[in-house]
């Protein structure tokens, strides 16, 4: 059974060596891949230099299409298990490892790593907290599933998940949509608690007329997933 990594990464060229290191130390039994999602600076050359495997897109697309790429890769790479990391240091990789232990052990196709499910001491800023609760509420409200951090980067999935996700899978609303789409097409979905950590270097490129816009359309988005036809995931053959 083998297991991959991939960690999207867009000018994360400050702290993209420090995450591959984590990523080996807590997953060593796993493959690193990089997505570079159109870097202008050395996070590909840095990556490669740390061992990883990297898939460099053309241009900027966007997390949406960096997880994409990792799914097609696993799937034609055959791996069993994906675990993703965001690029900035957010997330600890020995976080990521529970997560990843759980789709191995086949508890569940997709398992989500929740900043606000426990006691972590993660904070937002109130507009942000604002808004992530709302798409909480929202997703929680449509899948008849409860989630408490629907925008959370740091997942686990099984290769149902990784079926479903390689065929579609938001350019904008990634994380969020994929959600729904899971539990709508059968997949066992799970919120883990874990802690993350505050970005390091650099700086989010959400501001706050972004994050209202990004609501909007992220409400439309669901909207249009729910009146989809429900299509069924089948299992993995032993």
């Amino acid at each position: 059974m083998k297991t991959l990594v991939f960690i999207p990464a867009w000018n994360e060229q400050s702290s993209i060596e420090a995450v591959i290191a984590d990523t080996r130390e807590h997953l060593p039994h796993a493959d690193v891949l990089v997505i570079d999602d159109g870097s202008c600076d050395r996070t590909a050359a840095l990556s490669r230099g740390a061992g990883a495997m990297v898939a460099s897109l053309p241009f900027n697309q966007g997390v949406g299409a960096a997880h994409q790429t990792g799914y097609i890769f696993a799937l034609a790479h055959g791996y069993d298990f994906c675990g993703q990391l965001d690029g900035d240091g957010q997330h600890p990789a020995a976080e990521l490892a529970r997560l990843v232990a759980v789709v191995e052990a086949g508890e569940a196709d997709l398992v989500v790593g929740s900043r606000f499910a426990g006691e972590s001491q993660y904070s937002a800023s109130r507009a942000r907290r604002a808004g992530q609760h709302m798409f909480s509420l929202i997703v929680s409200t449509v899948t008849r599933q409860t989630f408490t951090d629907t925008t959370s980067g740091m997942r686990a999935v099984g290769k149902r998940a990784m079926v479903l996700f390689s065929r579609r899978y938001s350019a904008d609303f990634a994380e969020v949509e994929s959600l729904q789409q899971a539990v709508r097409a059968g997949l066992v979905v799970r919120e883990l608690p874990v802690e993350m950590l505050p970005r390091a270097d650099g700086h989010s490129f959400i501001t706050p007329l972004v994050s209202a816009f990004y609501i909007f359309k992220t409400l439309i988005i669901l909207l249009v997933g729910q009146l989809r036809p429900r299509t069924a995931t089948p299992r993995s053959k032993p």
